[in-house]
This record gives C-alpha cells, structure tokens and sequence, in this order.
C-alpha cells in the first residue's frame, strides 16, 4: 500500500517546541499516473479516438511494444506505491472509456455564485474530527504506526456524530445564501429550508471536509 509518513510531530509545526510523535503513516487510496505517462496514454487516445475496437486494439498491441521501457518504468513505481492490480490493464482502460472519450478543449466556466465560507466554529469542529479519526485507527508496526482511515468514512462518521451542528449549519448558510432575496421574509426561515438547500449544504460540506482531511495529511508528510 501507498502511505504518507509524518516524521516529526502530529499536527504541528517541525520547530523545537513542537512535541516528538512516533511517525504516523496515512494510507492510499488512489493511485495515478505519472504525469509524462498520462501525456502519452491521453496523446494516443485522441489519435485512434475513432477508430474501430479491432483497430483500437491493434494500435494498442504495437503501442505497448514501443513504449515497453516506459510502461515497465510506471509499473515499477505503481507497484511499490502500493497498487496491487494489473498497471498494463489500467492502462489500456484509461486510454479506451476515458481519454479517448476526454475532450482536450477548455471547459467553459460556469457564472460564479456569491461564495459563502463555512462558519469557522464548524470548520474547527471539522478539523478537530478529522485528527480524532486518524488517531482511532491506528495500528502499531515495528518502525512506526499507519491510520488505515480514509477520507470518505471519516466523514461519514462525521455526518452520523455531528448531526445537530450541521443541522445548525444549513439553517445559518440558508440564510446567508438568501440575504439578497427581496422575496424574502423574516421568521420561520427553518420552515422553508428546501430538499435542494440541504442537497447544496452536503455537497458543500463534503468537499471542505475532504479538502481540510487532505491539507492535514499533507502536514503530516
């Protein structure tokens, strides 16, 4: 398995007061391509994007023959980073449901809606989740110790633990989300919360969860 070792100290700073942890590895659950790779397996995905399935995989089959350096190169890498699969197979996968079918024009961005932040108090309850989480799935080695936990069931455990503070949350970002709209009145805005208002919340709330859940392990390298 791929992991992420923290050599220094557990969520803080690598100066002399911080205080001395045994390393804590985090453990991987995706493992991409190298960018030169990906390069080559995007360039020849457009070049045979359409061509036949027989044509397709015969234009693999020498491909493969002349790129064999370079695919037992990222097959090296991709097995000590921990993927236990098949890389050539990956790889071919890749280049036939998805770069063949990935558009390389510039996706056209969608008018921004007015950004409302989080509140600060739920971010730190997010963070201070976050650390807890790690901390309860440790699992001690000879040389250091690995958190198994990943990103998506910590924050399902967040969800399940947490429900009366984000049940707060979506009625405060409800209100701010509707602070401009002249049609709307004062009192009994929990009433109006809407289906879509919490879907909004959720998606919202999942991606600043896994973002701070990176930034975290990110600090712990």
């Amino acid at each position: 398995m791929n992991l992420i070792c923290d050599k220094t100290s557990i969520f803080g700073d690598n100066t002399e007061n911080s205080v001395s942890k045994p390393a804590i590895c985090m453990q991987i659950f995706r493992h991409n391509f190298d960018n030169t790779i990906m390069n080559e397996l995007t360039s020849f995905a457009k070049l045979h994007e359409h061509d036949s399935r027989p044509d397709f995989k015969e234009a693999w089959k020498l491909w493969v023959v002349h790129n064999q350096q370079m695919i037992d190169s990222e097959t090296e890498r991709l097995l000590l980073s921990g993927f236990t699969g098949n890389v050539l197979d990956k790889m071919y996968k890749s280049v036939r449901y998805y770069f063949r079918k990935k558009s390389l024009l510039p996706a056209v961005q969608p008018i921004r809606k007015t950004y409302i932040a989080l509140p600060k108090p739920l971010l730190a309850t997010i963070d201070e989740q976050i650390q807890i989480e790690i901390r309860a799935n440790i699992i001690a080695r000879k040389t250091d110790t690995i958190s198994t936990i990943s990103p998506a069931e910590a924050f399902h455990s967040f969800c399940s633990g947490y429900q009366p503070i984000i049940t707060n949350a979506i009625r405060t970002f409800y209100r701010e989300s509707n602070k401009t709209d002249t049609n709307n009145t004062p009192g009994g805005i929990t009433n109006l919360v809407s289906r879509e208002h919490v879907t909004a919340f959720m998606e919202k709330l999942k991606k600043t969860y896994k973002n701070r859940f990176y930034n975290i392990r990110v600090r712990m390298q």
